[in-house]
């Protein structure tokens, strides 16, 4: 079965947090923070997580979640030793697990807390009618990473997979039908991902540049003769920077229109997957074109 079989699974990453899932589970609720997975009958799995300053309880944390059992509240929540299995794959962490019943649907979850990047993780797996498969709950575990050491962040989801340097922070996300949007921060540097489609019925009027100058004129008061057509690992592509000076006269501009003055594009035309992503970047100084380059480089669908 497809379940039990990791190397057909799908990498899921979001803000900090990365794991492999079954195929067929798929992202139901989503915030800056959480995760609720489906597998099309109902719930499997619940992330949550913080990053924390200063010391971490874990008892604290399970007082928390057992303040939803008790009389009346149909729900049974125990505190439980680390079953064997999952502290062998949990040896990186400070780990307490749990588990709790309820007339129809039941679950068991662990509270992670990683010392090297004091990150605190609530992990729950939705168990109904006795329908569970330990070992899905295993690999999921043992795939389970709560940071990066090379300085980039992996960003998979819903068909879309990026990295993005570790300083960027999530400000902002959209998952609209057609339209996907990232939107990264870090001090006065602004970087957006993006993914339109589908491509054909976009560009049915023109070309990808006709479609750009169209769908994004709120970027006309910044581009210059420098913006064309190109070439990106074999595929159309538009682009270009704004040719502004980085003096004092520059940032009072800024603060007068409200809008940085650096400014480089890249938008590119997928045919085999008729998709248009496009990356976009902002910022009171020039920015880093190599930095950028490498964003849009292992920025793809998949």
């Amino acid at each position: 079965m497809a379940d039990s079989t990791p190397e057909l699974w799908k990498l899921l990453a979001w803000n900090g947090i990365s794991l492999r899932v079954p195929p067929h589970w798929e992202v139901s609720s989503l915030a800056t923070s959480y995760l609720q997975l489906d597998d099309g009958d109902g719930p499997v799995l619940e992330l949550k997580w913080q990053q924390l300053k200063g010391s971490f309880s874990h008892k604290s944390h399970m007082r928390k979640l057992a303040r939803f059992s008790g009389a009346g509240s149909g729900v049974n929540f125990q505190q439980r030793s680390l079953p064997e299995r999952w502290r062998q794959l949990l040896q990186g962490f400070e780990a307490q697990s749990f588990e709790w019943h309820g007339q129809e649907i039941g679950g068991e979850g662990v509270i992670l807390y990683c010392t090297m990047c004091q990150k605190a993780t609530l992990l729950q797996f939705y168990q109904r009618m006795g329908v569970n498969d330990p070992l899905v709950t295993l690999q999921v575990l043992n795939s389970f990473r709560d940071h990066s050491e090379d300085g980039w962040v992996t960003w998979s989801l819903y068909g879309l997979r990026a990295l993005m340097p570790h300083r960027f922070v999530l400000v902002s996300h959209s998952f609209h039908p057609g339209h996907y949007q990232l939107v990264f921060q870090h001090g006065h540097e602004h970087v957006t991902l993006s993914r339109w489609g589908p491509a054909d019925i976009l560009l049915k009027e023109g070309d990808l540049l006709d479609w750009f100058e169209n769908r994004c004129r709120e970027f006309r008061w910044c581009m210059t003769s420098s913006f064309r057509k190109h070439n990106f690992r074999g595929n159309p592509a538009i682009g270009g920077q704004s040719r502004r000076s980085n003096g004092p006269g520059a940032r009072l501009w800024a603060q007068v229109t409200r809008k940085l003055p650096h400014i480089w594009i890249r938008i590119w035309h997928l045919p085999t997957s008729n998709q248009i992503l496009g990356v976009t970047a902002r910022g009171l100084k020039p920015l880093d074109e190599k930095t950028l380059e490498e964003i849009c480089s292992n920025y793809e669908v998949v």
